[in-house]
């Protein structure tokens, strides 16, 4: 792993209430190239999702932009 990488953080782009919802937007990510983290969904499953506050779709933050992007040009915009 290059160094950028290494010190590189995790940043929320999404959030959604929806397993399925996550793993599609975690796919369109990961097809992209983007690493894909999804927190909260063993939460989000055992609670209401609104409880919880969704499942939260992370990024490093070196490739926030290229993610939020990706998304909005697929018509997520609504999530970031």
């Amino acid at each position: 792993m290059n160094k950028e990488k290494t010190n590189a953080k995790l940043v929320t782009v999404a959030t959604v209430n929806q397993l399925s919802t996550a793993t599609l937007l975690k796919t369109l990510l990961e097809n992209a190239g983007i690493m894909v983290f999804l927190q909260d969904v063993t939460m989000s499953q055992l609670y209401s999702s609104v409880t919880t506050g969704g499942i939260r779709i992370q990024v490093l933050d070196t490739e926030m932009e290229k993610a939020c992007n990706l998304l909005v040009e697929n018509g997520y915009e609504n999530m970031i």
